[in-house]
Order: structure tokens, then sequence, then C-alpha cells
């Protein structure tokens, strides 16, 4: 069976690719991509949760269907998940959890409340990892790695996670991982540490040592099902990280995937918005929609990009606007993925679009007609005409609502 079949067949009635006499990506005129049952969802993710007693605050938290938190502002009952749960009671709140470290400045316990991070901390101690000279092992600054290919490093870890999950009031619907990847990545700001990594002790690096990573991604595996074990078949889990945006048996044990960087993570080597929406990459995102589990309101594909706002010259040579949000939010009305709510520049904190979409449920997938997108929702539509596929400027689209036009990115410098 030839390779665009089995595409076609893992994407459901993907569009047949053809090729345009500049080389450019192409598509059969009007053939459909896979319908989506439900209109454009919004998820959210804020590392620091403001006061949910101001309206303000509670209104863009309350605005998203998914909601990513810090556990430890709930744990420790200074914020009260009720509060969210009475604005929006459909809204699924899940609670970030670090997969593979601790940090060091959970070390001291807080004066008053619970003690959900020193608890982590503590428990994760007995299992930090090494490296090839007897150094602690670190990933980012101000962590240390725990060796989660050890059980008993993984259970720990877990059982605190489920100990303030049955003790406190403040319930989550799911969590969130950070992260998961077929290989250790060490952050250029980890400063001090000495030697390579070497989980096992062998002596080995960790990246020429076949058996250390295959150990490495088979504890991931592990840690889910363990999870999973403990907490329900309802209970949400999204991964962040490389490995589930292009393992699809991996994916599948998720209810989402994150992509924190989209569309830089999870596509390389070409243009991203492109490969993102290219039936012919095999992790595109009407494939991917097909991976994770169904049963929790997923498949949630969630697609988010940190800095924000950019600029670029015009033909005139004047500086024009461009919110990166906007351009996620197209992506994920053609797609039927989950787009991230609007946050300041380079920062992880909820916020709301200028222009908010009532598109209503979609009448069925995207049409491509060359190089242009067009999908019809109950309440309008959306029309995408691809450009290079990169930023600042990869494409410009329009957004009709109600009979009129409500959005519209038209950028001279994009030629049809």
């Amino acid at each position: 069976m030839s390779l665009f079949i089995l595409l076609l067949i893992a994407a459901c009635t993907m569009p047949a690719e053809t090729e345009t006499p500049d080389g450019a990506y192409g598509y059969e005129d009007d053939r459909y991509v896979t319908p989506e049952e439900s209109g454009l969802r919004i998820a959210a993710l804020d590392y620091e949760v403001g006061d949910l007693t101001d309206p303000a605050n509670l209104a863009k938290y309350a605005r998203a269907d998914l909601l990513i938190v810090q556990p430890w502002q709930f744990w420790n009952n200074s914020l009260d998940l009720g509060l969210l749960r009475a604005a929006n009671p459909d809204l699924k709140i899940v609670a970030y959890f670090r997969s593979k470290c601790i940090r060091t400045a959970w070390s001291v316990p807080p004066e008053s409340g619970q003690l959900y991070t020193h608890d982590l901390y503590q428990a994760g101690l007995p299992y930090l990892g090494r490296t090839t000279t007897g150094d602690t092992l670190s990933d980012w600054p101000g962590t240390w790695f725990i060796d989660y290919t050890n059980p008993a490093a993984r259970r720990a870890q877990l059982d605190v996670f489920k100990h303030y999950q049955a003790t406190s009031p403040n319930k989550f619907d799911g969590i969130f991982w950070d992260y998961f990847s077929n290989k250790l990545w060490i952050s250029p700001g980890v400063d001090g540490m000495t030697g390579e990594p070497d989980i096992d002790g062998d002596g080995v690096p960790h990246w020429e040592d076949e058996d250390e990573l295959a150990a490495f991604v088979s504890a991931q595996d592990d840690m889910v099902d363990e999870m999973r074990a403990a907490m329900g078949q309802n209970f949400i889990q999204i991964a962040n990280g490389s490995r589930a945006l292009q393992d699809s048996t991996f994916a599948g044990k998720f209810d989402g995937i994150f992509y924190e960087n989209f569309p830089n993570q999870g596509f390389i080597g070409g243009p991203g918005f492109r490969m993102a929406l290219d039936p012919a990459v095999p992790n595109n995102l009407w494939a991917a929609h097909n991976w994770p589990r169904t049963r929790n309101g997923g498949p949630w594909l969630i697609l988010s990009y940190m800095h924000h706002v950019g600029t670029y010259l015009d033909q005139n040579g004047d500086y024009q606007v461009i919110d990166a949000d906007d351009l996620t939010r197209a992506a994920a009305l053609l797609s039927g993925a989950t787009a991230i709510t609007y946050a300041g520049y380079g920062v992880r904190d909820a916020g709301l679009p200028d222009i908010e979409y009532n598109l209503g449920k979609p009448l069925g997938g995207p049409v491509l007609s060359g190089s242009t997108y067009t999908r019809e929702f109950e309440n309008g539509w959306i029309e995408l005409f691809m450009g290079t596929g990169d930023y600042p400027v990869p494409f410009e689209f329009t957004v009709s609502e109600g009979g009129r036009v409500i959005h519209d990115l038209d950028f001279p410098t994009l030629d049809r």
C-alpha cells in the first residue's frame, strides 16, 4: 500500500496533493478534510493564577474550555477551584506536573498551608540522576533531574500527587505532563554542572547509550499508564513535549497533546504552517487529530505560540504589528484543534482576544483550492490563503460572522 493511501486512511478523507508549477504545495480542488463535530475550543495556561475574586481575572479563565494551572496554588488553600467551576460548569481544569524533575526552591517548606511542592521535593530527593562525573543531573536551571526509569522514583512522585488530589477539596479533572521526549534535552541555561548525563550510571553518556535511551522512553509509557491505573479512565492526561507530536502510539495514551511553540515544535524541515496543514506530512494536524483518546472531550490538540506579538516591514517600509495568536486561532478553526488564549509577550498567562468569534459548529471540513483553505460554520466562514508558511507573515485570512467580515488579516506583501 502506498504511503499516500496510508496517509489518506490515517487522516480520514484528506485531499490529494498535487504539484503546482512553482513547486509550492497545492491540492485538488473542492476536496474535504476530516469534518469536526464541534466549533473552535479555547484552552488557557497560566503559571500563576491571579485573584479569582476579581471579576476580570475570573472572566478570562472561565472563557476557556480547558484550563492548565499550577496545583500548588489550589492545594495550599490560597485559591478555590469552586469559583471557576461556578463561573463555567463545563470548564475542564488540569494540573501542571513536572514529569522528571524537582525544583531546588521547593527544598524550603512554606510557612503555612499544605506542603505539596515540598513533599514532591522530599519524595524525589532519593532518586536524583547523575552525570558521568557523579554530579547531580539538571536539565533546567533551578531543577534536579529525577531518575524516573526507577519505578520507585515514579511511585514516590505520583503518590504525592494522588494524596493531594484525594484529600484536598480542590480536585482536578486531569494532569498536564511537562514534558516527554525521545531523549534528554539540557537547557543552555544550566550552569555549573560537570560531566555528561548518565542516568543508568554505566559511564556511557546518555545520548550515546542505546539501553539508557530505550529505558528513558519506556519509563514515560509506564508513568502515564500508572497514572491512568491510579486515577481512572475519566482522568484527562495532556502531553507536552515533542514525542507525542510525532508518535501516534504514544499520543494514543493521552486525551490531548500540547504544541508549545506551534508550529515550530513538531514540524521541522520546512515552513511550519504549511507542514501542519499539509496532508502529506505524517503528523499533520488532521492526522494527529485521530491519535488521542476521545473519552474525556478529546482530542485536545492545543496550539500555542509564546512570543505573541511581532512586527514586520511591509512593501512601503512601514512596520506592521501581527499577533501570532490570531494565526494560531485561524489554524485551529481549519483543523479542529484547540487554540490557546491570548497572553502578553513571552509569558504564560491567560488573556482574551481583541476579536471574539462566535461561528458555531462547522458544517464540514475545510475545502482546499490551490493555496486557499475555506471552511463553513453555522454562523459564518473562514478563508485562509497560504503564503510562505513561516513567521512573521505565513498567511492571510478573513473571518465572516453573521453575514459580515469581523476579522481581516490582509498583508500587502502577500501576493495571491
